[in-house]
C-alpha cells in the first residue's frame, strides 16, 4: 500500500501545481486583455491614454537606464582607463623584474606599488562617476495623466447671400 500511495501523492501535487500555474497565467492574460480594451475605449471616447501602461515600472526603467549610463562621464572614463593602464604596467614590471631580471623581491615592491597606484586611480574614476549629476534626458519625468483632446470646430453653413 505504501509503494502506491507515495507516487499517487506526488502525482496529485504535480498536477495541482501545473493547474495552479495555468490558472495564474490565464488571469494575467485576462488582465492584459482588459488593459488593452480600456486603452481602446479611451481612444474611442477621445481621451489620450498615457504613453506607458505602468508608470512606476516606467520610472524604475528610467532610473536603471540612468544608473547604467552613469559611467558615461568622460572624466571618470579617463580615470578608469588610466587606472587599468597603470595596473597593466605594474603587471608588466612584475613579469620583467621577477623573471627576466631574476629579482622577485624588488619585483613585488616596484610593480606592486605601480599596481596599487593603478587600483587607486580606477577607484577614483568610479567615485567621480557616482558624483556626476544626471542629465535632463535621463531624469525620470512624472507620469502623464489622460487629458481630453480639443473638440473639433463646428462646421458653419455658408451665408445665404452668396450666389450659386
Amino acid at each position: 500500500m505504501d509503494e502506491i500511495t507515495v507516487p499517487i501523492i506526488i502525482a496529485i501535487i504535480v498536477i495541482s501545481a501545473v493547474t495552479l500555474i495555468a490558472i495564474a497565467l490565464r488571469g494575467r492574460q485576462r488582465i492584459r486583455e482588459l488593459t488593452i480594451q480600456e486603452r481602446i475605449a479611451m481612444i474611442e471616447r477621445g481621451l489620450v491614454p498615457p504613453p506607458e501602461v505602468d508608470p512606476d515600472r516606467f520610472d524604475r526603467a528610467l532610473l536603471l537606464a540612468y544608473a547604467a549610463n552613469r559611467a558615461s562621464n568622460p572624466k571618470s572614463a579617463r580615470y578608469r582607463t588610466m587606472g587599468v593602464m597603470l595596473m597593466g604596467l605594474g603587471g608588466a614590471l612584475f613579469l620583467l623584474l621577477a623573471f627576466a631580471a631574476g629579482v622577485p623581491g624588488i619585483a613585488f615592491g616596484v610593480a606592486g606599488g605601480v599596481f596599487v597606484l593603478g587600483i587607486a586611480v580606477y577607484i577614483n574614476g568610479s567615485l567621480i562617476a557616482r558624483d556626476t549629476p544626471p542629465t535632463a534626458a535621463l531624469m525620470p519625468t512624472p507620469p502623464l495623466t489622460p487629458t481630453r483632446t480639443a473638440a473639433p470646430a463646428p462646421v458653419q453653413a455658408p451665408p445665404d447671400n452668396i450666389a450659386p
